[in-house]
């Protein structure tokens, strides 16, 4: 959370249309799943997202 606050981001318990990226953790629910790929919202692994902002 503070790795996405410090870069800019908002930290987000529902996914909306607002919504840029998903960081899927381990324990990502189908529902959240389904409603990212409806939206059509990019879903990154947390090292996809260390990745992006070089940590």
């Amino acid at each position: 959370k503070k790795a996405i606050e410090d870069n800019g981001g908002k930290v987000g318990s529902s996914i909306s249309s607002k919504t840029d990226y998903v960081i899927a953790g381990d324990n990502m629910g189908p529902s959240k799943l389904e409603k990212a790929n409806q939206l059509k919202i990019a879903i990154i692994s947390e090292l996809d997202f260390k990745q992006m902002i070089d940590v």
